[in-house]
């Protein structure tokens, strides 16, 4: 006879080497020696293609079920690449439903048939559901993405693990988000091992909520009355962009002026605002609720966009770190039909994103950044880990920092029941900012342990311990040999690694059938759905579809 455990395992995310391809397992052993498993996320870790000759890499994708914290890449964006690797697997994702929406736009977008669609359902706020024998409570947090949540995962053994995703102990500005009093009552019911978002916890204090940003762009739009106003943002992090609407709106009722509009360059921006009005999460009715001002929201290619004065105009763009094809920098080429430096008025760049330390972005977005200067741009744009000042701020990360992680020994410390102690365990970031999250909860009086990816934490008879050997963590590295976003031509190939050289090593490449359907292809078939060039035959690195260029996808590692 077995003896029953509950294991977690990080699938990915808790790398060596940096952030990114959050996956985690967990698994129920039965008497009988049976077993039970659910996964949480399946990301990506980006790469750079000049140093590793990969476009990224994809988190291990071990069970049917599901579980999804947030719409961001580096938790989600391994799926569809699996779903192209094992067509008829019967995948249910559970996911809030802007999280769904937008996964269904994303999937769509990149040429996934509908009869390869996962099963989506739609989860909410402390309604418990079973899947796979666990008993699942979804937990709204603040993060830059709307509709993040943490789970609490109950196995039949009543252990209880709760992971917390990408998360910030503040309110958020579009649909729910952290409350003190929901996370106490969550712990109040015990949790055995709680999961901590690492990503910022080397910074001290808390992480300023999105209020903070709504005061700091309500002054630039005071020291900017008459200007064309552009604003570069990332499309999934929607939060920022509710505080600029809600700015907008709080500007227009003070001034006594007429509220500037929002005009959305970019198909990820214009995708997410769609997904937001599907999940009732309307970012005009929103702000019309919160201030009797509306705002609004229309796309670039609107022909509205056009009859409205340059000073009215704010213009949402992507391409924050540079991004060649992306809305900013064909401006700054003078390549984007939709955004021109008005003749009439000043016009303003504001960067909404400090340059995020990877590669060479640096120097990309400082040459992006002077090239409009040259057309007439003012330009603005934050400087990474500067002191947070009150109405100054216009940038705010969606991770929480040291002083979050405080809230959250206190909160579970004032409510953990007598006698059920909670384990603190850091997971997505390296090795540095997983030590470090670990370190201001064991500075807190409680209790801590610490994994790598391929290390499981095991939970029997009320005691948690960290399996002392690790396993062999795996991943799939994506090539694309086209290069080439409209036609790419994926290769997969799974790589182990090596705890002795401390290397990833190849083991093989996988052989797939194509099923999703290049740009090319639809817009020779002028529908979305099969029949593009190469389908049912198998080759080794068969041609599919992503939605930006490899010299994009190394580029975009978002901080949200």
């Amino acid at each position: 006879m077995a003896e029953k455990r509950t294991e977690f395992e990080s699938l990915g995310g808790n790398n060596l080497d940096g952030i990114g391809g959050n996956a985690k397992k967990i698994t129920y052993t039965a008497e009988d020696g049976s077993k039970k498993s659910i996964q949480i996320d399946c990301g990506m870790k980006f790469s750079d293609k000049a140093l590793t000759g990969v476009d990224n890499y994809i988190a291990p994708l071990e069970c049917d079920d599901l579980l999804i914290t947030h719409a961001h890449a580096d938790h989600i964006a391994g799926i569809i690449h699996h779903i192209q690797m094992n067509p008829e697997r019967p995948l249910n994702i559970y996911a809030d439903k802007f999280t769904h929406q937008f996964m269904l736009a994303e999937m769509t977008k990149q040429g996934l048939p509908l009869d390869n669609m996962p099963k989506f359902h739609d989860v909410k706020d402390g309604e418990k559901f079973m899947v796979n024998g666990f008993e699942v409570e979804p937990v709204p947090v603040t993060h830059s993405a709307p509709g993040a949540i943490a789970f609490v995962v109950e196995s039949p053994d009543g252990t209880r693990l709760m992971d917390m995703g990408d998360f910030k102990t503040t309110p958020v500005e579009l649909g729910k988000g952290w409350e003190d009093a929901r996370m106490a009552e969550v712990f109040a019911k015990g949790i055995d091992v709680c999961f901590c978002d690492s990503t910022s916890t080397t910074s001290k204090e808390v992480t300023p909520p999105y209020e903070a940003v709504t005061k700091g762009f309500k002054k630039i739009l005071y020291d900017n009355p008459d200007a064309q106003m552009m604003v570069g943002t990332i499309a999934r992090s929607a939060q920022q962009m509710m505080a600029d609407v809600i700015a907008v709106a709080e500007y227009a009722k003070e001034t006594g002026t007429k509220p500037r509009t929002f005009i959305l360059d970019g198909a990820s921006l214009v995708q997410v605002n769609n997904a937001l009005n599907k999940s009732d999460m309307s970012m005009e009715k929103a702000c019309y609720e919160r201030t009797g001002v509306r705002v609004k929201i229309i796309d670039a290619k609107s022909p509205e966009a056009r009859t409205i004065p340059p000073q009215e105009r704010i213009y949402m763009v992507t391409g924050t770190q540079g991004e060649e094809l992306a809305s900013m920098a064909r401006v700054s080429r003078g390549e984007n039909r939709n955004i021109r430096p008005s003749r009439t008025c000043p016009n303003l760049c504001v960067n909404q994103q400090a340059v995020i330390p990877s590669g060479d972005n640096q120097a990309i977005v400082d040459e992006m950044m002077e090239a409009l200067r040259r057309q007439g741009w003012k330009t603005m744009i934050p400087e990474r880990g500067a002191p947070f000042v009150e109405g100054e701020t216009y940038y705010v990360s969606g991770h929480g920092r040291a002083g979050d992680m405080e809230k959250v020994a206190d909160i579970a410390a004032h409510n953990q029941p007598a006698g059920r102690a909670c384990t603190f365990i850091g997971i997505h970031g390296d090795e540095v900012q997983t030590k470090a999250t670990e370190e201001i909860f064991k500075d807190k009086g409680q209790k801590v342990e610490h994994i790598t990816n391929a290390q499981k934490v095991v939970v029997s008879k009320g005691e948690v311990q960290v399996s002392p050997t690790i396993g062999k963590a795996s991943r799939i590295a994506v090539i694309d040999d086209n290069d080439n976003f409209m036609d790419p031509d994926f290769r997969y190939i799974k790589q182990a690694f090596n705890p002795v050289s401390k290397k990833w090593e190849d083991v093989k490449q996988i052989d797939y059938e194509k099923i999703l359907v290049s740009k090319n292809d639809r817009k020779k078939d002028g529908k979305g759905g099969k029949g593009g060039k190469g389908h049912g035959g198998k080759k080794k690195g068969n041609k599919g579809h992503r939605d930006m260029s490899p010299m994009l996808m190394q580029k975009m590692q978002r901080t949200h």
